[in-house]
C-alpha cells in the first residue's frame, strides 16, 4: 500500500447529488487533489489493423459486437495511492492511460464498496464521468463492470469518509481499449455497404404502430458484455406487474452477467431516416451494472438476466409486454442497437415464418418477402426484441444476413429466437415462465408496465399460488386485486370458482391507491394428489363500468405433489456422451445442501451407477450440469441419464439439455430393498416382480447366470453395458445372480421375486 500523505480539506459547495447509477456525478478529490503525483499505468499497444480484420469475419456471424480489446490486469489497492486528509477523510486513486483508445472501461473482479464509501472513474481533463458507485453496486459475486469511459486515460477514485470503518476491497481483472464505435465503424463500411439505411427509433414507420414505438422505445437498451463487446435487449414485464428489472437478450451474447452494464434510452434528438447524414447525439446518463443469470437456453438463443439494482423510477422506462402464443404476427418492429450506435428500428411488412436457424427454433424474416421494409439489423442488434402488431415482444435476434446495401436494406434473411419455444424448456434454467409468470396465471399475452392508456377505473385480478412446499399436501391460493386506474379504488365485485365448480361471489371493499394491490386468501385445498384450476373475475369497480376489459378475468392451474415416490434410495444410471469431462451432477435436500456430487468424468461412453439415500417426507433435487452448454445428447454421443426409485419407476430421465437440467422430487413412503449395487453392478429393482434391470459400470461384456436357492441355473446370457431379465414367471422367492466379466471380476447379488 503506498504511503497515506496528510493534506488540508477545502470545504466546497454545490456539489450534485451523487446516483445510485448515473454517470453524473461530480468526483470529491476535483477540488482537493490534484492529477499530478497519480500512479500511472501505461497498456501495452494493440494491433488495431488485425482486430479489424478479425470483425470483418465476426460481424457477419450471431456474435456480440466487439468493440474493444479486453486487456487482461491485476491491480489492486497496493498499486494506487492514499491520501488522507487533516480529519479522516481518505482517498485512494490510480490512473491508467492507453494511447490511441476511443473508450475505456473496467471490470473489478473483487468489488465491495462500504456504506458511505464512492468510487467515481474520470479523465484527467473532468470531461466525461462514470459514477458515483456506492455501496449500492455491491453483488454477492463481488465482481462489477463499469460503462464507457469516452478517453484514452482515467483516473479512479475512492472517497472513503472519516465515519467510515470498513475496508473497501477493490482490484481491477480487466481494462479494456476501445478501438471502434458506431462511427468508426461506418467510416471502415463506406469501402463496401455504408450502413446508411438504418433507421433512428423516432423515424416514422407508420401510424398503426406509432403509440407501441413511443412506448416500447423506452424498454430497450444497449448491453456491454464481457467487458468488450455490445448487444441489445430490453426490459421485459412479468405478470406481477411489479417493475422487476429482467432484461431479455440472446443466449450468444452471455458473459458473466455480473459484469454486464446497461444503457437505455439513448435516442437521437432529431432522427436521421435512411440518409447518409450521421445521427446527432443523445447524451443519456441512464446507465446501470450488473446482473444475475435466470435463463437461458441455445434452443431459441434465450438469456433472461435480472438487474441487480431497482430502476430508478424518474428514469420513466417500459417494461415491453409479450405474446407466447407463438401465433404468426401480421408484421413485425424490430427495436435495437447497431453496432453500438444510437437507437434504431426496423419493419418487416410481410411477416416472420417459423424455421430452425443454427440449430434453434426461430422466426425468419425472409429473403423471399424482400427481407425488410424499412431500416435493417447489423452486429450489436443481436438480443434487441422483434415486436408483434400489438407491440408485444415475440423473440430476440439471433443472427442472418441482413445489411445495408446504400440507403435500402440486402433483402437477406433474419432469424429470431421465439419467444413461445422460449416459454417452456426442462427446468426453470432454461425457460422463461416461471420468470414472467411468477403468479401462475397461465395468460397467453402481457401488456407492457406501465401501460400504454391508462384509465380513471380500471381494475384487474390475477390468482397467486404459492410456492409447493416439500410433501406437503394443502394449499392456501389467494386472488390479487390490482387497481390499475388512476381513481382510488374502494369497491369491486370478484367472482371465482374451483374447477368449474359453483361461482363464489366477494363484494370487496378497502382503498387500493393507483397500481396498489390486495391479497384476497381462498381458503386452504387439501388433497394428496390434486390438480386445482382457480378462474375468477372481477367487475364494478367503485359501483361503476371497468374501462379496460383486458384485466377484468384470469385463470390458473396448480398441481399439488404430482411429483411424489415411494422409495428408500434413488438410482442414479449416467451414460456419459464423447465429452465427459463436461459432465457433472449434484444431488440436494429441499435447503439446497449438496448431500452428493460427481464428476467430471474421464471416461466417455460409460455408465457410472450412484445410490442416494432418502427419507419419507422430505424433498430432493437432482440437477446435471454441462460446462460447455450443450447437454450429453445428441450431438457430440448419444449420452443420457436416468433416476429411479427402489421398484424400479422412472423419477425422471434425460440427457437432451443445455447448461443444466433440474429434477424436483419428493419422497412420500418407502419401498423394500435388500440389495441393489455392488462393485460397479447394478441390479434392479429388488425386490422385483417381472423386469430386472443389470448395469454394468464400464464397457467390459459380462456373462450373468441366475440361480435359485438350490444352485439350480434358471436363466443365463451376455451383455454389455446394461440388460434386462423377465421374471414375471419365476417362482416367489430368492434367487442370485452372479456376473463375470471373463477378467476375474465375480459379482454375486441376491434379489426377491415377489
Amino acid at each position: 500500500m503506498k504511503q497515506i500523505v496528510l493534506i488540508t480539506w477545502v470545504v466546497f459547495t454545490g456539489i450534485m447529488a451523487f446516483s445510485q447509477v448515473s454517470n453524473d456525478a461530480i468526483p470529491k478529490g476535483w477540488k482537493v487533489l490534484k492529477n499530478e503525483g497519480v500512479s500511472t499505468y501505461h497498456l501495452p499497444s494493440i494491433d488495431v489493423e488485425a482486430l479489424i480484420a478479425e470483425d470483418k469475419v465476426n460481424d457477419k456471424l450471431p456474435l456480440p459486437w466487439r468493440f474493444g480489446y479486453k486487456h487482461n490486469v491485476n491491480y489492486g489497492l497496493s498499486d494506487g495511492d492514499w491520501v488522507e486528509l487533516e480529519n479522516g477523510d481518505k482517498f485512494w486513486r490510480v490512473r491508467f492511460e492507453s494511447k490511441g483508445a476511443l473508450s475505456l472501461n473496467v471490470v473489478f473482479d473483487e468489488f465491495y464498496i462500504p456504506e458511505g464509501g464512492i468510487l467515481t472513474i474520470y479523465d484527467d481533463e473532468h470531461q466525461n464521468v462514470l459514477g458515483a458507485y456506492t455501496a449500492k453496486q455491491n453483488q454477492e459475486s463481488r465482481q462489477f463492470g463499469t460503462w464507457l469511459l469516452e478517453a484514452d486515460n482515467m483516473i479512479i477514485e475512492y472517497y472513503q469518509p472519516n465515519t467510515v470503518n470498513e475496508e473497501v476491497q477493490l482490484h481491477i481483472g480487466a481494462i479494456t481499449h476501445g478501438y471502434r464505435n458506431a462511427e468508426t465503424f461506418k467510416t471502415q463500411k463506406n469501402l463496401n455497404s455504408s450502413g446508411n439505411c438504418n433507421l433512428d427509433v423516432d423515424c416514422p414507420i407508420g401510424n398503426d404502430w406509432a403509440a407501441y414505438k413511443d412506448l416500447n422505445k423506452k424498454s430497450v437498451g444497449l448491453l456491454l458484455s464481457g467487458g468488450s463487446s455490445f448487444c441489445s435487449g430490453a426490459l421485459v414485464n412479468n405478470t406481477a406487474n411489479d417493475g422487476k428489472p429482467y432484461f431479455l437478450t440472446a443466449n450468444h451474447c452471455y458473459s458473466n452477467p455480473s459484469t454486464w452494464s446497461f444503457r437505455f434510452e439513448w435516442i437521437s434528438p432529431n432522427p436521421v431516416c435512411a440518409t447518409t447524414a450521421q445521427s446527432p447525439n443523445g447524451p443519456t446518463t441512464k446507465t446501470i451494472s450488473g446482473g444475475t443469470l435466470r435463463a437461458r437456453s441455445a434452443n431459441t438463443d434465450f438469456c433472461l438476466v435480472e438487474i441487480n439494482s431497482a430502476i430508478p423510477t424518474n428514469w420513466d422506462l417500459t417494461w415491453a409486454g409479450w405474446d407466447k402464443t407463438d401465433n404468426f404476427p401480421t408484421y413485425v418492429v424490430g427495436i435495437h442497437h447497431p453496432a453500438g450506435d444510437i437507437m434504431k428500428v426496423c419493419r418487416d411488412d410481410t411477416g416472420p415464418t417459423k424455421a430452425t436457424n443454427a440449430g434453434a427454433q426461430t422466426w425468419e424474416i425472409t429473403s423471399a418477402g424482400d427481407g425488410w421494409e424499412m431500416g435493417v439489423t447489423e452486429g450489436g442488434s443481436s438480443g434487441s426484441p422483434l415486436f408483434d402488431e400489438n407491440g408485444r415482444v415475440i423473440g430476440q435476434l439471433y443472427g442472418g444476413g441482413a445489411a445495408c446495401s446504400g440507403t435500402v436494406d440486402n433483402d437477406l434473411l433474419d432469424y429470431y429466437g421465439r419467444f413461445g419455444v422460449s416459454w417452456d424448456g426442462a427446468s426453470a434454467s432454461e425457460r422463461l415462465k416461471d420468470w414472467l409468470d411468477p403468479t401462475n396465471t397461465n395468460v397467453n399475452t402481457l401488456d407492457a408496465y406501465p401501460p400504454l392508456q391508462v384509465y380513471a377505473l380500471d381494475a384487474g385480478v390475477s390468482v397467486a399460488f404459492p410456492e409447493e412446499e416439500c410433501a406437503e399436501t394443502s394449499i392456501t391460493p389467494s386472488i390479487t386485486l390490482r387497481n390499475y386506474g388512476t381513481s382510488n379504488l374502494t369497491s369491486a365485485t370478484i367472482v371465482w370458482s374451483l374447477n368449474g365448480g359453483a361461482n363464489t361471489t366477494i363484494n370487496w371493499t378497502g382503498s387500493l391507491a393507483q397500481n396498489q394491490t390486495e391479497d384476497i386468501s381462498l381458503g386452504s385445498l387439501t388433497s394428496g394428489n390434486g390438480v386445482f384450476t382457480i378462474a375468477t373475475s372481477v367487475t364494478s369497480p367503485n359501483g361503476g363500468t371497468d374501462e379496460n376489459t383486458n384485466n377484468d378475468s384470469a385463470s390458473s392451474t396448480y398441481t399439488l405433489s404430482a411429483n411424489n415416490f415411494g422409495t428408500t434410495k434413488v438410482y442414479l444410471d449416467i451414460l456419459t456422451d464423447n465429452y465427459s469431462n463436461e459432465t457433472t451432477w449434484e444431488f440436494r435436500n429441499a435447503n439446497g445442501t449438496v448431500i452428493q456430487t460427481g464428476g467430471p468424468y474421464s471416461d466417455d461412453n460409460t455408465h457410472h451407477l450412484d445410490t442416494f439415500n432418502v427419507a419419507v417426507n422430505e424433498c430432493y433435487e437432482f440437477e446435471i450440469f454441462d460446462s460447455e452448454d450443450d447437454g450429453i445428447c445428441c450431438s457430440f454421443g448419444n449420452g443420457s441419464y436416468d433416476l429411479k426409485t427402489d421398484n424400479n419407476t422412472v423419477i425422471h430421465q434425460g440427457g437432451n439439455f443445455g447448461t443444466s437440467e433440474l429434477t424436483e422430487f419428493t419422497v412420500n413412503s418407502t419401498t423394500s430393498v435388500k440389495e441393489n449395487s455392488k462393485h460397479g453392478i447394478a441390479v434392479y429393482p429388488n425386490p422385483v416382480n417381472s423386469m430386472l434391470t443389470i448395469v454394468s459400470g464400464d464397457l467390459e461384456t459380462y456373462e450373468y447366470r441366475v440361480y435359485n436357492t438350490v444352485g439350480q441355473i434358471v436363466t443365463s446370457g451376455t451383455f454389455a453395458s446394461k440388460t434386462q431379465i423377465d421374471v414375471d414367471a419365476f417362482p416367489k422367492g430368492v434367487y442370485f445372480i452372479k456376473t463375470f466379466n471373463g477378467k476375474g471380476k465375480v459379482v454375486t447379488s441376491k434379489i426377491i421375486k415377489e
